[in-house]
């Protein structure tokens, strides 16, 4: 068996940063200015397996590898995130990211994936000049994929809580 060393080196041309991967085009703004940790752009490896948009499944924005921690990082930055959308690029990825795990024959029983949703605080309407978060999305629903096994942990928070967290189980800081 081979292990994630194999993954990494295969795509090793989509590495990238937290910040190139928290890129909203449509607001034009980093959720994240973090470029001292390597992730990989998964979504730039989809691209490339999957030329036409049209039959592109939808997924994470990136991975970030720490020994046999695999997290599944997606940036939000919307007033009230598609509960569907990011159910499907949850489940579409980690299938299609299986799928690369089987072409190089690593074992996923080795790793824990933890699928990560960072998204931009929600601002009250009076202090928002950008999007922002809409109070009432909550992501609970999300969890059901940890107990069914397609993950083994979730962490839906907003960006700060994703920076502390990244350094209080990493011990790596992260400028977001």
């Amino acid at each position: 068996m081979a292990n994630i060393s194999q993954f990494i080196r295969k795509y090793q041309k989509f590495t990238s940063t937290f910040k190139i991967t928290s890129f909203d085009s449509e607001n034009n703004e980093y959720l994240c200015a973090d470029e001292s940790q390597e992730v990989i752009n998964y979504d730039k490896i989809i691209e490339e397996k999957y030329p036409n948009s049209n039959t592109r499944p939808k997924t994470f924005d990136s991975i970030y590898i720490d020994k046999t921690n695999i997290y599944l990082v997606e940036f939000k930055n919307e007033k009230k995130p598609n509960k569907k959308e990011i159910e499907d690029k949850l489940l579409a990825g980690k299938k299609e990211l299986d799928r690369l795990f089987k072409d190089l024959n690593i074992s996923k029983k080795e790793y824990q994936f933890i699928f990560c949703l960072a998204y931009n605080k929600y601002k009250p309407k009076h202090e928002r000049f950008k999007q922002g978060l809409f109070k009432s999305t909550t992501f609970e629903f999300l969890h059901q994929h940890k107990n069914n096994g397609i993950i083994d942990d979730i962490y839906t928070e907003d960006v700060n809580f994703f920076t502390k967290q990244f350094k209080k189980q990493l011990q790596k800081e992260l400028a977001c």
